[in-house]
């Protein structure tokens, strides 16, 4: 009788126990109002070169919807932080984003439930960045050994786009290379890599073993060139595609060639310019394919000054 009694209150335990972490776990989770007075915060102090994210990852979602317009693609889908100076972070459950720096931050405020954290980072040694330079450059393709221009082109009616569907064709503005292959294009994009990640990068497919090429006149070229690529995870993550060679050329000299394979991901280059002797040059990116198909090439690149930074991954939201 006394097992029988025993049994029966742990039965009647079990929803009270469930109930009491009900309450617990929803007592943990932010208020839509804590979000905002974090974000009202964040907005009010917001300076030039300032870096907004938010940690865990999966609370990006809300970062965008409170602060969005203050987030360009460029931010949500960058490869390091070389570009910023100071770094905002939206932050529950003491989490901290694993790019931010192993310093305690400069500032910390609470909202309820929401923390926001500030942290200084070292001057930018950005000295060109040749994804806002994209429409100021020259774009070609060879044909028969022949170069033919990429003619700049606006507007369109897009197709794809979402899950499953590949990239947004045709991207507003972009250089047209063939109108009759809409993937034959150079222009900034936002896709997934193979870590489904975001990537704010300029779209630069192959077409074969003939060269699509993009080039940038008078870059200043420092001490270093990071170059970093890869393709869409949907044309990677089957290990079925072919490899893809870009070449990067300044002055005409071929200086480096990176090298993708499937299952690469995205990837990073460093090339040296100090050596070079030179303050500016121009520099070319040269894509080519044996076979292109799928072959969404997708790069990014910025010459610094001073010396090599560690490469960071960015923890970046999915826009």
């Amino acid at each position: 009788m006394r097992l029988r009694s025993i049994l029966l209150l742990c039965l009647l335990a079990l929803p009270l126990c469930e109930l009491i972490g009900h309450v617990l776990i929803v007592w943990r989770v932010p208020s839509l109002a804590e979000y905002r007075a974090a974000a009202g915060f964040i907005r009010s102090q917001l300076q030039a070169r300032d870096l907004i994210t938010a940690a865990p990852a999966f609370i990006d979602p809300i970062l965008r919807w409170q602060l969005g317009d203050r987030m360009p693609l460029a931010m949500a889908g960058r490869s390091d932080d070389a570009a910023y100076e100071r770094m905002w972070v939206v932050s529950i459950r003491n989490d901290v984003p694993s790019d931010a720096p192993q310093v305690a931050p400069e500032l910390t405020k609470q909202f309820g439930h929401v923390r926001v954290l500030r942290y200084a980072l070292a001057p930018s040694p950005v000295l060109f960045d040749f994804m806002q330079a994209w429409d100021r450059g020259e774009a070609s393709s060879a044909r028969g050994g022949a170069s033919q221009p990429c003619r700049l082109r606006h507007g369109g009616v897009a197709r794809g786009g979402g899950l499953g569907r590949g990239v947004l064709m045709p991207v507003p503005d972009r250089f047209e290379c063939d109108g009759g292959r809409p993937e034959l294009f150079i222009g900034p994009v936002v896709l997934e890599d193979l870590d489904n990640r975001a990537r704010y990068c300029l779209w630069q497919h192959p077409q074969g073993d003939e060269p699509v090429s993009m080039t940038f006149h008078d870059v200043p070229l420092g001490d270093e060139l990071l170059f970093d690529a890869g393709i869409y995870y949907e044309d990677e993550r089957m290990r079925e595609g072919g490899p893809i060679d870009a070449t990067i050329a300044i002055d005409g000299v071929v200086r480096a060639t990176f090298h993708h394979e499937d299952g690469d991901g995205f990837r990073s280059l460093r090339l040296l310019t100090a050596s070079l002797g030179k303050e500016r040059g121009e520099v070319s990116v040269a894509v080519r394919a044996h076979d292109p198909a799928r072959r969404s090439f997708c790069w990014t690149a910025t010459t610094r000054r001073g010396p090599p930074m560690p490469a960071t991954p960015a923890r970046s939201a999915q826009p």
